[in-house]
């Protein structure tokens, strides 16, 4: 887990941080630990061979121990060919239960007991030392009893231990406010980062002064993406403005001029009026296209200007039906509850892109929707808003898409092979975020898509007091 942790941060890089150091405390506790726990062996051993050495020293140069020697915890004996002499009798005898000679056959047939090694709820340390050339076959054997010696350690490492978790745990409280400090100037970064939008994508830079080091490369790197994407941004609204600039006045002519023969043409077949109808009505949705295309050019430009007003909604919807009654085919309706309705909602925004958006969206419910789908406008109010609803009876959006539908040149992927150039959702979205308002993606009732419209309701107007009459009374006139 904690190899996870130190490979790959994941989450918040504060928590990773944090959590990386925590963990680098503790194995730099846990190195410490053990590096006392080797050190303490290695001192028990030296001195277990110091002792084994001036035994040995003092037996070779007396012959035998003084009588005032005496070693706590410690048996020492010298065994050979001729047998086995006591030196130190320190240990209990009935705790080791270990003659001298069954040790020494123990050692001769090699098995290790250098130690430490537990007997009988003791821990000991044992050695062997040959006594020299004049005594062949004789050993020196040392077994020392180390168990207060191990427990101590044992003590002293659960102390180590304890402070350990406890300094961990100081390591860590003090840590938050210094990994707080070192990231505020890479949260600083990000703040300036968001602050960058559309309409400041030429002008706004990120400082290099007062950044660290290490953030100066990041933030000239984004300065100059910033400065590549500018450029790229001003060429491609520069190109929407011009060729739908471009393309307006002749599919304004396209359009005149079908609308112009169907009328006039006395003696065109059924054929070509069908034909005829048809340039009308894509020079109409062409119409529509450059209309949304010119109008994301403008927001882009910040050059987006609409009407705040006070407008009745349901008018706004009722003229939308009868203007879209002729390419509806009867599959346009208002809602029963909309078109009983005796109280007008009133909303604040412009009248005219809000039947923009109703076009847009109610040609949309018109394609998805099967044949003989109807498509409904309703609308009501809700607290501090007026919600106008497109009702379809189409596959649906799934969830996942509908965040993905509001951007440009993007569409579902229920769409199938039904034709659409992904900008009329993304220019609704638009203007009802500069009206005020927004746009939602919901489900209908019985299957099919909701799309609501969310405008701010209108408050009230005042009614002023009319004026005290100034007419004086006649001969005739009440007194």
């Amino acid at each position: 887990m904690s190899v996870s942790l130190l490979a790959r941060p994941h989450g918040s890089l504060r928590q990773w941080l944090l959590g990386a150091s925590v963990i680098a405390v503790l194995a730099g506790y846990g190195v410490l630990l053990m590096a006392y726990v080797w050190l303490a062996d290695l001192d028990r051993r030296e001195v277990h061979r110091q002792m084994a050495s001036q035994l040995l020293a003092l037996e070779q140069q007396q012959g035998a121990l003084p009588a005032e020697v005496s070693l706590s915890g410690v048996e020492a004996w010298i065994a050979g060919r001729g047998g086995t002499r006591p030196l130190v009798r320190a240990l209990d005898r009935s705790r080791v239960l270990l003659p001298p000679l069954t040790l020494v056959r123990r050692q001769q047939r090699g098995i290790p007991v250098a130690g430490p090694w537990d007997y009988g709820g003791h821990s000991y340390l044992s050695s062997t030392t040959p006594v020299g050339s004049k005594r062949a076959g004789e050993a020196l054997y040392v077994l020392q009893d180390v168990t207060l010696d191990i427990r101590r350690q044992e003590r002293n490492s659960l102390l180590l231990l304890m402070f350990a978790g406890i300094s961990t745990l100081v390591s860590s409280a003090l840590l938050r406010p210094v990994l707080n400090a070192g990231l505020r100037p890479l949260e600083d970064l990000s703040d300036r980062m968001e602050q960058i939008e559309t309409e400041t994508l030429g002008r706004k830079r990120l400082p290099l002064a007062p950044q660290p080091c290490e953030l100066q490369r990041i933030a000239a790197t984004f300065n100059d993406l910033l400065d590549r994407l500018a450029v790229s941004w001003e060429r491609q609204r520069a190109f929407v403005n011009a060729v739908s600039h471009e393309l307006r006045t002749p599919i304004t002519l396209v359009a005149g001029y079908a609308a112009r023969l169907q009328r006039r043409g006395m003696n065109l077949s059924a054929a070509e009026r069908e034909q005829l109808h048809l340039i009308e009505e894509e020079a109409a949705r062409m119409g529509r296209m450059v209309t949304d295309l010119l109008d994301i050019a403008r927001s882009d430009a910040g050059q987006f200007i609409l009407r705040r007003q006070r407008f009745d909604v349901g008018s706004a919807c009722l003229r939308v039906v009868d203007r879209l009654r002729p390419v509806a085919a009867g599959r346009l309706r208002l809602a029963p509850e909309s078109a009983e309705r005796e109280h007008a909602e009133h909303a604040v925004g412009d009248p005219e892109r809000l039947e923009q958006c109703l076009l847009n969206l109610v040609d949309n419910a018109l394609k998805y929707s099967p044949p003989t789908g109807l498509v409904q406008l309703a609308w009501e109010g809700c607290g501090d808003a007026v919600r106008v609803h497109v009702l379809d009876q189409g596959p649906g959006v799934p969830e996942e898409d509908r965040a993905r539908l509001l951007e440009r040149f993007q569409r579902g992927r229920s769409t199938g092979d039904v034709p659409g150039s992904g900008i009329g959702l993304a220019v609704v979205d638009t203007l009802m975020q500069a009206m005020g308002g927004q746009l939602e993606i919901g489900d209908a009732t019985g299957g099919g898509a909701d799309f609501r419209l969310l405008l701010p309701v209108a408050p009230e107007p005042e009614l002023s007091e009319p004026a005290p009459s100034t007419r004086r009374a006649g001969p005739g006139a009440p007194s």
